[in-house]
């Protein structure tokens, strides 16, 4: 299991549902961080906005 407290902006996660996002600020509560989404060749999303992410949708590390 991933310890999102130890999450550091820049780093890469996977989604449960195949997404994947790139993490811009970690809570530092354990539970959320919010990402912003990448496109398959890893580039951030036209006109998407950073979102919050809750660990139960974590896979892991991209």
């Amino acid at each position: 299991m991933l310890n999102l407290m130890q999450l550091q902006p820049g780093q890469l996660l996977a989604l449960r549902d195949g997404r994947k996002g790139e993490v811009v600020e970690n809570m530092g509560d354990g539970i959320w961080v919010q990402v912003r989404w990448l496109d398959q060749e890893g580039r951030p999303l036209d006109g998407g906005e950073d979102e919050l992410v809750h660990c139960e949708e974590v896979a892991g590390l991209a």
